[in-house]
């Protein structure tokens, strides 16, 4: 293979710089307003939300869940960002888990062919289809009609549950769609019952589907507002309160909100990317070590 002459490595050699720049400046946009926030969360107690620093502490961190009892609350939205913390978590787990399971159950009947298939597949997807303001709207109806008072979780629940299903569900028929039922016909050959044949085949293959979609499932909900302000209530979810904090005055608060918001996102990323790439190998060791025993 001839090596490149100066004149290709000057004709292209620009392609190159054109493309770091715009590597730079893409990173630069993503990252850019989170590296900020992060610099502002730390203020001091007498800073605001813009730069010259005023010195630095962990002020705001702290006011996070003590909202209240200094003087600095007036004109400041004073939420107790600790409990709508809470709240968003345990509804997104919830709906994270329900999400999961009923995407699998649902991608797994896909899998045959039987009537209305069609019809019901794009049932599955009207929760994306629908704007979310209308989810919200007709469920608040709906609730007020039979009598049920609007709470965080027991009428906000199913609304998420309708938003996050049909990704769930996407992500699962994906991954079956590229399974190979050799392993299962194989499995029922040798005398495995169906049951049998998905706890201990198809489900140990599908288990990185099933964080993926698990995955979804979790940063939908955590972070969903549209579908969530006419059915929660009294009591907000985090992102009401965020919400709420930027519509009376602005403070650091709101950035160290942000920047634990961020990092709980992370953290939850890099808990499902370990059990995934754990997933991936382990049957490999479990296999070399049946192989050596």
């Amino acid at each position: 293979m001839p090596e490149p002459t100066s004149y290709h490595v000057a004709k292209f050699g620009w392609v190159k710089i054109v493309l770091a720049v715009y590597v730079v400046v893409f990173v630069l946009m993503l990252y850019g307003p989170f590296i900020v926030m992060v610099i502002l969360s730390f203020q001091g107690e007498d800073g605001g939300p813009t730069f010259p620093m005023q010195g630095t502490s962990l002020f705001w961190y702290e006011r996070l869940f003590n909202p209240s009892g200094t003087a600095r609350d007036i004109g400041e939205y004073v939420g107790d960002f600790g409990n709508a913390g809470l709240r968003s978590l345990v509804l997104a787990l919830l709906v994270m888990c329900i999400s999961t399971v009923l995407a699998t159950m649902a991608a797994q009947a896909m899998r045959a062919r039987f009537l209305f298939a069609g019809p019901i597949f794009y049932l599955y997807l009207v929760g994306i289809m629908i704007p979310g303001v209308t989810v919200g709207l007709g469920h608040a109806l709906f609730w007020q009609g039979i009598g049920i008072d609007k709470h965080w979780l027991g009428t906000t629940l199913p609304v998420h549950i309708l938003w996050t299903f049909p990704f769930c569900f996407i992500v699962m028929l994906t991954v079956f769609n590229r399974f190979d039922r050799s392993t299962e016909e194989a499995a029922m050959c040798l005398g495995a019952n169906s049951w049998r044949t998905f706890w201990h085949i198809t489900l140990p293959i599908m288990k990185p589907g099933i964080m993926a979609s698990a995955l979804f499932g979790f940063t939908l909900s955590f972070d969903e507002f549209a579908r969530t302000v006419l059915v929660s209530g009294s009591q907000n979810t985090l992102p009401l309160d965020v919400l709420g904090a930027t519509t009376i005055r602005i403070t650091p608060r709101i950035f160290a909100v942000g920047v634990i918001i961020t990092l709980i996102s992370f953290a939850v990323i890099g808990i499902f990317g370990y059990l995934m790439t754990a997933s991936r190998y382990r049957p490999r060791f479990t296999g070399q070590e049946e192989h050596q025993t």
